[in-house]
């Protein structure tokens, strides 16, 4: 192809051929019409082809597939002239059947289905589309090339591929490769319904090396995750054959074939299973000039006859079809002028179709293509494997090593490697071990090497044996679950105002949903907003904390079984008790022991609190000990320590929490407002974590020695974690903090030497924390009863405050009698008179103005008219919009007075309204529409 494409004129002196052109305009058609346009203007400039003749086309819209459109599109295509057809897409079985008995040439370039091979029913059917089935062929040429010669075969059991398996399995027999065993997979397989899979690979692993899979992309990766838990994948001794049927390869879009998001996910974390998976796919275009044909269809599609709309800036993806379609009217020329020369009419569509099949031809997508004596063209296959990335050599992806050559109509192809495949064992797997399966086919070894080996065994049975019973002992543990308590008995609760707890719905989920916020100080509460993300709860008559895990479900793995033990054993008096987990969806929660003072920033955020040297030295002293007990423990490190996860117990004991149970927590789906919060914990972490790409969830030991030195400054500055610390503990802040914060982590103390380092701050206090909190409590006590009075007077004004907008919501005798607590009956008014007006034009004026001047037209407007009907006996019932009411006579009797108090109130409001001026239109003037009743109310 070159750049002289351009739309031919036909010769007005030869006689025309006319070709109809059938597709779905509404979908597929409207990017591939160009393409016969683009044809048909080829093969009439072309000398060779059809020389005396002119080639033209009609086209029709085919409809919806399976209809009798396309029938009827084709009737009316016959009686104009057609004599031979180039689709439809879609369904053709029917189309070919009515073709065949017209005696017309259909070629078709989207249609795969196998029935319409069969040349004694459908004798002048021609496809540039290969079957589906064919490529079986390419499959076959695959294992004969690395010489499998036995493989278990996986299809899914719909139609298309019970086709393709088909035709597998009769080449397999003709070319002595036997198919061990055949397994259909559901035709509508979800990942989570993945039991057949796991039974399929505990049955075959031990009787084959090689397995072919004709399914999706989800079988795909779950079977070959399946056997790479089995470690089976490990040493490189199996493949996995797998076949896409439809997508072609691009080399654009590399990752197309592990196309969902959780797919990919899973192969860059883990690669080395996909280094077994050879994928067979259909090629992509090759020819040079192939992107400057997609160029000349866009034109085409856009001109006469189909003038298909096009977006100026969106450049349009064309379909591979096009190409398809391209090949069959250039195959259809080519053959015509072969018969037309030896006399064959165009209207014998069964002579042509002699000179259409058997025939190779050079297709536009640049690949060298057979059409076959059923007429159906072999295809172009490409291989795929995963290996290294050219441009960024650390990732691996999906590239094709080795392509597909046909030697002839009824061959097999011949497999040409492009690149090495990177095997993972270096070579490529066996069919079947060296010495078989079941080492039939290897001598038997001497007697006494299985004597040695047996004596080996024993020897090993006997030393194990020593420690069976510990193990069993610790195996009863892990699997007692000892730790997991049922939602059922766990009873929820939440703060009302005067402090009392009352019992809450006995579920996690709806409580996070009811937006319930908890006046009791949390162990979650956010170091900034101060959020409550934790509830509290009873559980066995203790009251505990429930951190809410979001996740979707908990698998109870060994290791985290054992974690839980870890942690559940766990006991010092500086350490939050663990009382166990929930891991029943959607109530997946952590509970730990609830402490009445809340967490440290709770009291250093309370301001009511003094705290001087000897409190600070008890709680820094606590915090101390707690540590070096965990990292001496087999946690190791906290991870996460901070102000929130350090609670204080009602004997002013600062305990430890929010450690540990790192897999338990790991992979929460976070909802976006919790991570804001959980997001401010980077103020306490150690700059090292913060730079690292993927910090260890556990944290480590030097880092839980950075966080100290952030709560010991926020301790002794009590302004949060970057506020000033007092000036009397300045010392503190010389002689540890700054140890602390070292920028090398190797810089900085343990908590041991951390401990020698405060000790002058200690000296002085009681070995009971209790008896030194008696003074500050003393203290306390006296700022208690002055704060006590400054809450009650803010109570009694916002009582006030209440009051007054109730008596300015309802008429005064109503309101009183709700501020005794009185009910209020109804009552019956003999004659009362109602007043109620609105402004004449205000749609009008409203339309001209802003929503700000309509405001504040209307308040000026009702602030003139309340300082009026203050002079008069008259209640004002309700203003909406320009609407004003008033009535006289309720809820006060005043007699027959009420008609004269509503009449001159209106005298005196339609002489107001004469005055009042409107703020942003000044020379206009408002008039008031005034209506008055009397009547029983």
């Amino acid at each position: 192809m070159n750049a002289t494409f351009g739309k031919h004129t036909i010769d007005p002196n030869k006689p025309n051929i006319t070709i109809g052109f059938l597709s779905s305009f509404k979908e597929l058609g409207k990017l591939i019409c160009g393409a016969i346009s683009l044809a048909v203007d080829m093969v009439n400039a072309d000398s060779g082809l059809l020389p005396k003749h002119n080639l033209k086309f009609i086209a029709y819209d085919s409809g919806e597939p399976n209809t009798a459109i396309t029938i009827k599109k084709m009737t009316q295509m016959k009686e104009e002239g057609v004599v031979a057809f180039i689709g439809p897409d879609h369904s053709c079985v029917s189309e070919a059947l009515v073709a065949a008995a017209w005696n017309m040439p259909m070629i078709t370039y989207k249609c795969s289905d196998s029935k319409v091979s069969e040349k004694m029913i459908f004798p002048t059917f021609a496809r540039t589309l290969p079957p589906s089935s064919k490529v079986s062929k390419s499959l076959i040429s695959l294992l004969k090339h690395f010489t499998w010669d036995q493989l278990v075969l996986l299809v899914s059991d719909n139609p298309s591929e019970k086709q393709i398996a088909e035709a597998l399995i009769h080449l397999a027999h003709k070319n002595d490769i036997a198919i061990l065993e055949t397994f259909y997979l559901p035709g509508d397989y979800l990942t989570k319904d993945n039991t057949t899979l796991k039974e399929i690979v505990m049955q075959t692993y031990k009787r084959t090396r090689v397995y072919v899979l004709i399914a999706d992309a989800y079988s795909l990766v779950d079977f070959v995750r399946f056997m790479n838990v089995q470690g089976l994948l490990e040493g490189g001794e199996y493949v996995v054959i797998a076949l896409e049927k439809e997508e072609t390869y691009n080399p654009d879009k590399e990752y197309q074939f592990i196309r969902r998001e959780f797919e990919a996910a899973w192969l860059v974390a883990d690669p080395v299973p996909f280094r077994s998976v050879l994928l067979v796919c259909p090629g992509a275009p090759i020819h040079p000039d192939y992107s400057l044909f997609q160029d000349l269809v866009v034109n085409y599609s856009i001109s006469e006859p189909f003038n298909i709309p096009s977006h100026p800036v969106i450049k349009v993806e064309v379909p591979i079809y096009a190409g398809l379609v391209y090949d069959a009217v250039m195959i259809y020329a080519s053959a015509l002028t072969q018969a037309l020369s030896d006399n064959v009419s165009e209207h014998n569509g069964s002579a042509v179709f002699q000179y259409i099949k058997s025939r190779p031809y050079e297709s536009i997508l640049g690949f060298s293509v057979m059409i076959d004596d059923q007429g159906d063209a072999e295809g172009n296959y490409t291989v795929m494997a995963l290996v290294q990335d050219d441009d960024e050599p650390p990732f691996q992806r999906m590239k094709p090593v080795a392509r597909f050559n046909y030697q002839g109509s009824n061959g097999l192809p011949l497999l040409r490697l492009e690149r090495p495949i990177n095997w993972i064992s270096g070579a490529p797997p066996r069919s079947e071990p060296q010495c078989g399966f079941t080492g039939e086919k290897c001598d038997t070894k001497p007697e006494w090497k299985m004597i040695s080996i047996y004596i080996v065994c024993c020897v090993i049975s006997i030393v194990a044996g020593m420690f069976i019973f510990r193990h069993y002992r610790y195996e009863q543990k892990l699997a007692c679950l000892l730790w997991k308590v049922e939602m059922k008995d766990l009873i929820l609760l939440r703060s009302d105002h005067d402090g009392s707890f009352t019992k809450f719905r006995n579920n996690l989920y709806e409580m996070e949903n009811s937006k319930i916020e908890s006046d009791v100080p949390s162990l979650m509460d956010d170091p900034v907003t101060g959020r409550t993300q934790s509830k509290v709860g009873f559980y066995k008559g203790n009251a505990v904390y429930i951190y809410h895990v979001y996740k979707k479900s908990i698998d109870l793995t060994r290791s985290l079984r054992k974690e839980m033990i870890q942690i559940r054993e766990m006991r010092h008096e500086n350490i939050n008790p663990f009382i166990g987990a929930c891991v029943d969806p959607p109530n997946i929660c952590i509970l730990t022991l609830f402490s009445t003072r809340g967490s440290l920033q709770d009291v250093l955020k309370n301001s009511d609190l003094h705290l001087d040297t000897m409190f600070i030295a008890s709680l820094v002293a606590d915090l101390v000990k707690g540590m070096i007990y965990i990292h001496d423990s087999e946690i190791l490190s906290h991870g996460n320590l901070k102000s929130s996860n350090c609670i204080v117990d009602n004997r002013w004991m600062l305990k430890i929490t929010d450690f540990g149970l790192h897999e338990f927590k790991a992979n929460q789906d976070l909802p976006l407002e919790v991570q804001d919060t959980r997001s401010k914990a980077i103020m306490w972490r150690a700059p090292e974590l913060l730079k690292t790409l993927n910090p260890p969830t556990r944290g480590t030991q030097k880092g839980d020695v950075y966080s100290f030195g952030v709560i010991l400054f926020e301790i002794l500055g009590r302004q949060g974690p970057w506020g000033q610390p007092e000036p009397s503990l300045k010392y503190i802040e010389d002689r540890c903090m700054e140890e602390c914060w070292q920028e090398n982590p190797d810089d900085r103390p343990d908590f041991k030497f951390i401990k020698v380092k405060l000790r002058p701050l200690h000296m002085g206090l009681n070995a009971n924390i209790f008896d030194n909190m008696i003074s500050i409590m003393e203290k306390y006590a006296c700022n208690l009863e002055s704060v006590v009075k400054d809450r009650t007077n803010q109570l009694l004004e916002e009582k006030k405050k209440t009051e007054n907008l109730l008596l300015r919501m309802l008429p005064k005798p109503v309101a009183e009698q709700l501020l005794r607590g009185e009910k209020v009956e109804a009552e019956s008014f003999d004659t009362v008179t109602i007043y109620f007006s609105d402004i004449v034009g205000f749609t009008s004026l409203s339309a001209v103005s802003t929503p700000l001047q309509v405001v504040d037209l209307l308040n000026d407007l009702y602030t003139c008219f309340d300082s009026i009907i203050g002079n008069y006996d008259v209640y004002k019932v309700e203003t909406i919009g320009d609407a004003y009411m008033v009535v006289s006579g309720l809820p006060i009797r005043n007699g027959n007075r009420h008609a004269g108090e509503i009449a001159s109130l209106a005298l005196r409001l339609r002489q107001a309204i004469e005055t009042f001026e409107i703020r942003h239109r000044p020379n206009e003037r408002l008039s008031l529409r005034i209506g008055i009743n009397s009547g029983k109310k």
